[in-house]
């Protein structure tokens, strides 16, 4: 996992007592993702398979909810509830999986539900987060009949920058969650651009998930998402 030693841990706080949000702001907003996906994954000691030569996995769209609390409060975290859910289906040829021949129907099914703690480190027209992302995600691998889940919550480091266009309601941004350990590695990269109009905000851009995992719930994946995200909000 990124790691911050705890004298920039402090610094880092210390600067955001004085560059915190300077109002109350609550948003709420969803929106529509179309991932496709590349890469593999298997029961530990069964076959490795890939999602898009042998599983014919394609493009799909699906969605994302979120709703975030900022204020003014010192050393107080700002907060940023997610939630979003993935999936693919397609079918299998002859396969080992979970210590079982199978072939047929095949899925795989990802939810993740976040939790973000973040302190604002400047708050003008540059405005740059950092903070920690509580992840839990559930997951079921499926193929035929035998099907795995993988139940995990997982801490991530938490980073966005917002970039406002005096005037023009247009401003451009990312955020990045990350976590890197010795049996999962798990990264989310979200470029967007965004515009509000009142209270009303569109938002739009590339989304692109990877997850690895190493004999986690007894099973391996190499995994990528990537595509285009579409949705609204509103800022009160």
């Amino acid at each position: 996992m990124s790691k911050l030693s705890v004298p920039a841990v402090l610094a880092l706080t210390v600067v955001s007592i004085n560059a915190n949000a300077d109002s109350l702001g609550l948003y709420i907003g969803g929106g529509v993702w179309d991932h496709d996906p590349v890469g593999s994954f298997g029961t530990v000691g069964d076959s490795v398979i890939n999602v898009e030569s042998d599983l014919s996995y394609s493009g799909e769209t699906d969605s994302y909810f979120y709703a975030a609390f900022e204020h003014f409060v010192p050393l107080v975290p700002n907060l940023r509830i997610e939630a979003a859910s993935m999936g693919h289906t397609g079918t299998a040829g002859n396969f080992t999986f979970n210590g079982q021949a199978v072939s047929g129907n095949s899925s795989i099914n990802l939810d993740s539900t976040d939790t973000i703690a973040y302190w604002r480190l400047l708050d003008n027209w540059v405005n740059l987060d950092w903070g920690i992302n509580l992840r839990k995600l559930d997951g079921d691998f499926t193929i035929g009949s035998q099907s795995v889940t993988v139940a995990e919550t997982v801490p991530m480091l938490y980073l966005a920058a917002q970039f406002d266009m005096p005037f023009t309601g247009l401003s451009v941004g990312a955020d990045v969650n990350r976590i890197s350990l010795s049996d999962v590695s798990y990264q989310d990269i979200r470029f967007r651009a965004l515009y509000e109009m009142g209270v009303i905000g569109f938002e739009a851009g590339i989304r692109s998930t990877t997850l690895e995992l190493k004999n986690v719930d007894t099973v391996n994946a190499d995994l990528e998402f990537k595509g285009v995200m579409l949705g609204a909000f509103l800022h009160f």
